[in-house]
């Protein structure tokens, strides 16, 4: 038997022994986070119902859905089996996109839900347009990445009816309102609707969908082309949110929204801006409320030094083992796993932008 021919086989034998072989990163995660992230991966097994929704909390009774969140909670779930495969999560994952697209209105929008276990219904309310959409076409295509073969007609549709959701509250600069009823255009929704539409293509492409990709890319570059518009000049950082007049909001006294968004910014947006890192670091600090430790954890890989970069990892895996379904939404042990893994759990940076 050839050298090569062995060395494969032994491979083989060691994958067949001991299970999926995992990237240095994902080894990594496993080694020292793994604890918090199946911490966190249990409260939104938790927070899953019979029929394939996940709710805000796993506790008791009452039901609140809001689907943004629960695209989050289906991201971590695939997240985690990219590090560590089990197939239950992503069925799990599976059928909350089945969940999503039963639930979803004729135009791809979808409404929360409130009522119980046995008996809930939609409460005509929805946060946002842009972003419920463009999370779910990334939940989409990291399930379609993970199993491997074309996904259900179903979740395929409800795919497509996502980006003509996204279609209808796109403005005439590339940027998107949140919603029909509520023109505003805010920088932390542009920039999960720029990740949505990058990914979004990835899963049209595999699909075999090549319209909706080409019009997913075309949208994206507008996003990317106008999101210097949120740059505040005088003052070195990112305004929250746009009115249709062209008026930014601006500030740094709010941990939200002003300091979730430098984050946002920060952890996604291209090129870098270091000594907004600094000013942000002197503004706020993770422990305050409305700038969780996981969001800073996201931000900090790309811009702290080793120590703080640690200490923030430390203080995420801490806080991620203190969760509990009584506690908090499914939102938080969510990003704490995407946080914790990084690598392929990380969303698409926006690209070098130009002020407009």
């Amino acid at each position: 038997m050839k050298p090569q021919r062995i060395t494969r086989l032994v491979a083989l034998v060691a994958m067949l022994l001991c299970g999926p072989q995992l990237t240095h990163a994902a080894g990594n995660a496993i080694e020292n986070d793994w604890a918090a992230i199946e911490h966190c991966l249990g409260i939104i097994r938790q927070c899953q119902t019979s029929d394939g929704m996940i709710r805000m909390k796993g506790d008791g009774g009452p039901v609140w859905t809001v689907p943004y969140f629960s695209n989050f909670a289906a991201i971590a779930l695939l997240a985690a089996n990219d590090a560590k495969q089990n197939r239950q999560d992503v069925a799990r994952a599976e059928r909350w996109l089945i969940w999503y697209a039963r639930h979803q209105e004729s135009d791809g929008t979808i409404y929360d839900r409130e009522g119980t276990t046995l008996s809930y219904k939609s409460n005509g309310k929805r946060d946002a347009t842009d972003s419920y959409a463009a999370t779910f076409l990334m939940a989409t295509w990291r399930y379609k990445r993970a199993i491997r073969q074309r996904p259900s007609p179903e979740i395929t549709g409800a795919a497509r009816k996502s980006l003509s959701a996204i279609q209808t509250v796109v403005q005439n600069d590339g940027l998107t309102i949140a919603k029909p009823e509520y023109a505003i255009k805010y920088l932390m929704d542009n920039i999960e609707v720029y990740q949505g539409l990058m990914e979004g293509a990835l899963f049209f492409d595999s699909v075999g969908m090549d319209k909706e990709s080409q019009n997913t890319r075309k949208m994206a570059a507008r996003i990317a082309e106008s999101l210097g518009k949120y740059w505040f000049e005088q003052d070195q950082h990112f305004g929250y949110a746009l009115d249709m007049k062209g008026k930014l909001s601006t500030g740094l006294s709010k941990s939200y929204p002003h300091g979730l968004a430098q984050l946002f910014a920060l952890s996604y947006v291209r090129p870098t801006r270091p000594r907004l890192w600094t000013k942000v670091n002197q503004t706020f600090t993770p422990n305050d409320k409305g700038v969780p430790i996981e969001r800073w954890l996201i931000a900090a890989i790309r811009h702290a030094g080793p120590k703080e970069l640690e200490d923030l990892r430390r203080a995420t895996r801490k806080a991620a083992l203190r969760f509990s379904t009584k506690e908090v939404y499914v939102e938080r042990p969510a990003m704490a796993v995407i946080a914790l893994l990084d690598g392929k759990a990380r969303f698409a940076d926006v690209p070098a932008f130009r002020k407009k």
